[in-house]
């Protein structure tokens, strides 16, 4: 009691000051500490979790669309059964897989937009039962039709909407972080407002502060360690995907490939020589601003679908093994056009779209010409995309050294003779002349 008398006025009302704003401070810091805790960890597992799941379910319809594509161009009823029962196993993953998600759905716009991604995957579903049928009666090239105009215009719009809530749980975890930012700063702010006072008051209140200040800053980069090894998880995750899709790609570029008698290795090559042409055009400085790395990395892969749109063509004018009339050649150039409306309607959404892009020029400019004379719109020079000129090179050479139903190999150095000879005509000059200067790899390529 003495010794409280003997304080002088002002100094006991500054230390009861600093003893409140500091009681203030270390509630205000022990306070945003749990809700950086509790509420940002709940909200990042969540929102990353339904996220993955997205990103499965698109998978999973894509993989559903596949296989409906596969059952349309299957001969045997085993093979179509077979279909069949991997599309029912997807069907109840992917019903399963929306049931799961339909917990976590609140929220006004993205509760209804999943009831519509919903709504179109049980109507998909009908629609494939419809094309089912419609394979097992014969009626293939309906089926075809139903999966190209039908079946991909849902997977197209499941897929656009699933990329809508996925934009909406980021923007989500966008708010949460900044949350998170805020009550650090304001965490930060009160510490110092606390050092301050504990300084000129009391010693103990130092070792307070600075015990919740380790633990703050321990908490904060547990979060950030715990933040960074799901933000990995999430990579690989799309890095899966994005494997799964090449290869889906590559898979329905064979299959397609294989209704021509080939085995599928013309896919393989094409993209090999496409690779080696276009690094070489960059070496000799031709189209060297277009042509970088990433361009000539989706030039290679975009390369197998060329040919996509033969889907469209039958397989009596595909297989026949004599020359074809004017009626059935005019019907083997709608593949090119017919291929550029497969791409955007099957991967628009799913890829980049500087990679459909690409796609679409090789499948509709892969048969013009230098000097106009090609189908199907008759270009000219250099109005012919560039990824559309290499694919072209490519594509021809690998057909005269390959035997198909209407004709026999021919060797290697007649099919080079036969580029040089077509430059400035068939071939862009140059492209022609740079594939015969590396013809050493190109004949590596074709001897595998």
């Amino acid at each position: 009691m003495k010794l409280v008398r003997r304080i002088p006025f002002q100094m006991f009302i500054l230390n009861l000051f600093a003893s409140i704003v500091c009681i203030a401070g270390i509630v205000v810091m022990r306070y945003n500490l749990n809700e950086i805790t509790y509420n940002y960890k709940n909200n990042i597992e969540y929102s990353i979790a339904d996220r993955l799941n997205m990103s499965d379910l698109s998978r999973m319809m894509s993989r559903h669309y596949m296989v409906v594509s596969w059952h349309a161009l299957e001969q045997s009823p085993e093979a179509m059964l077979l279909c069949e029962e991997e599309a029912a196993g997807l069907k109840e993953d992917i019903i399963g897989k929306m049931d799961e998600m339909n917990e976590h759905m609140t929220g006004d716009e993205k509760e209804q937009l999943f009831h519509t991604v919903y709504s179109n995957a049980i109507s998909y579903f009908s629609n494939v039962e419809r094309v089912f049928e419609m394979s097992r009666e014969g009626n293939n090239e309906t089926a075809k039709y139903y999966i190209t105009s039908y079946l991909a215009g849902f997977i197209n719009q499941i897929t656009e909407d699933i990329d809508i809530m996925d934009g909406y749980i980021a923007e989500e975890m966008r708010v949460t972080t900044d949350r998170m930012e805020h009550s650090i700063m304001v965490a930060r702010l009160c510490e110092r407002i606390c050092m301050v006072c504990i300084c000129v008051t009391m010693a103990v209140c130092i070792v307070l502060c600075v015990s919740i200040t380790s633990r703050l800053e321990k908490y904060k980069n547990l979060l950030e360690e715990e933040n960074e090894r799901k933000a990995r998880s999430l990579v690989e995750h799309n890095n899966r995907m994005l494997a799964i899709q090449e290869n889906t790609i590559l898979g329905m570029a064979n299959l397609i490939e294989s209704r021509d008698q080939d085995t599928g290795q013309h896919v393989k090559r094409t993209s090999s020589y496409v690779k080696l042409l276009a690094r070489a055009a960059r070496q000799a400085d031709y189209y060297a601003d277009v042509l970088t790395d990433d361009y000539v990395e989706l030039l290679t892969r975009a390369a197998p679908m060329h040919d996509i749109g033969k889907i469209v063509v039958s397989d009596v004018i595909l297989q026949k093994p004599g020359k074809l009339t004017k009626e059935e050649f005019d019907t083997i150039k709608e593949h090119t056009t017919a291929g550029g409306r497969i791409v955007v309607e099957v991967l628009s959404g799913i890829e980049e779209k500087e990679y459909v892009d690409i796609a679409v020029q090789i499948a509709e400019g892969h048969h013009e010409k230098w000097d106009g004379s090609g189908y199907p719109k008759g270009l000219k020079g250099e109005d012919i995309p560039i990824s559309a000129r290499i694919m072209a090179v490519a594509d021809v050479f690998d057909a005269l050294i390959s035997k198909r139903c209407y004709k026999e190999a021919i060797p290697m150095e007649t099919a080079f003779h036969i580029i040089e000879e077509s430059a400035g005509s068939h071939f862009d000059p140059e492209l022609a002349r740079l594939f015969v200067s590396i013809r050493e790899e190109i004949m590596a390529v074709a001897q595998e």
